[in-house]
């Protein structure tokens, strides 16, 4: 446990944007149940605002610096004089917003730094090397799953002990089900980026569309699309197969309780995760689940016990397994609750506070 005096901390929770996205769910995750667990905490929005902003409980502090670049120097001097007035102890950094948090701190010496791996380092190609360097002001490392933390000891400066993995958790307000008897609906709620391999599903759904199927079919790609050349892509191939009139594009989706409510399964084609807040929320809404086997997803579905794994690029695997699901409602309402309560037994905030509470106490043991 974190000593007494630790127990109301000030926390600036730092993170890039609050566009709709696993990380910046997270983030505003950790700034709620941090708040409601009785510390003093500030989020900070570094370059812009988000859909996410309406999800901040009232008593988080809310700043954004409108960072025009890496070195605008304007928004960082904005950035320390908010972690000097609120008397901030600690910045938790949220990924690349790891380097400011480390710029802070050498104009704020007592200030204690917290990284939170979400992606991985291998994922910066180019910055490997500007990690290393600035990690001995690190004062404590989380990371979303175990392959994370093995990076970070074997090459970051942060004492082995203060590195710890912390599962991610949801916070979803489930609604009740309003899913269309006649249509299969299925949902993928990812960014639009490489990494999360939405082409792959799309192939999958031209195979299904072919198959003998007991109703009509429906797929939401819900989450921003800032990476325009993937993007286009994406609806070209769409386009190509013929698919709009199963495929819609959402966008960024504030209500995720009433998306997935809507839904019939959820979806995840990465070809890389760190702990992914969409498969969390799925279980919380009890949807069962295709998705790739990459990172701690096997771990969340218990290796194809609370949900069904395939191959990163298997579209014809995942058309099958979707194919299973559509024809076999039990087996489908089996896993759904599988995953649901393992998801409320085992990724719930209580477990996130706890493994805080032990990088706390490793920080300020010295």
């Amino acid at each position: 446990m974190v000593p007494e005096k630790f127990q109301a901390l000030k926390i600036l929770q730092l993170i890039d944007s609050l566009h709709s996205g696993g990380a910046e769910r997270m983030c505003v995750n950790i700034s709620n149940v941090l708040h409601e667990s009785g510390h003093d905490v500030t989020l900070c929005a570094s370059r812009e605002g988000g859909t996410l902003e309406k999800f901040i409980t009232p008593g988080v502090r809310y700043c954004l610096l409108t960072k025009k670049s890496p070195v605008d120097l304007a928004a960082f001097r904005s950035l320390i004089r908010i972690i000097r007035d609120n008397e901030i102890s600690i910045v938790h950094a949220h990924s690349s917003s790891l380097f400011w948090a480390v710029a802070a701190k050498l104009f704020l010496r007592n200030l204690k730094v917290i990284w939170h791996d979400h992606l991985g380092i291998r994922i910066y190609d180019r910055k490997n090397f500007f990690y290393k360097l600035i990690s001995s002001k690190i004062d404590g490392i989380i990371s979303v799953n175990q392959e994370l933390v093995e990076w970070s000891r074997q090459n970051m400066k942060v004492p082995s002990e203060r590195i710890v993995m912390i599962n991610n958790f949801p916070l979803l307000n489930v609604v009740s089900k309003q899913a269309d008897p006649a249509v299969f609906t299925i949902v993928c709620l990812a960014n639009l980026r490489p990494q999360k391999d939405h082409p792959t599903l799309i192939r999958a759904v031209a195979e299904l569309k072919e198959m003998n199927l007991p109703k009509s079919l429906k797929v939401i790609l819900a989450g921003s699309a800032d990476n325009q050349e993937y993007s286009d892509m994406i609806r070209t191939l769409i386009k190509e197969l013929k698919l709009e009139d199963i495929i819609e594009m959402h966008g960024s989706v504030e209500d995720t309780a009433s998306l997935l409510a809507s839904a019939d399964c959820g979806v995840l084609t990465s070809v890389s995760e760190g702990l992914p807040v969409a498969l969390l929320e799925y279980g919380m809404a009890a949807l069962p689940v295709v998705v790739t086997d990459v990172e701690q997803c096997a771990e969340v579905v218990g290796n194809g016990k609370h949900g069904i794994l395939i191959k990163p690029g298997d579209s014809s695997s995942l058309a099958n397994s979707l194919l299973k699901l559509v024809n076999n409602k039990d087996y489908s309402d089996e896993l759904a609750k599988s995953l649901e309560r393992n998801v409320k037994q085992n990724y719930g905030a209580e477990r996130f506070l706890k493994g805080y509470e032990k990088v706390l106490s490793f920080i300020f043991s010295t």
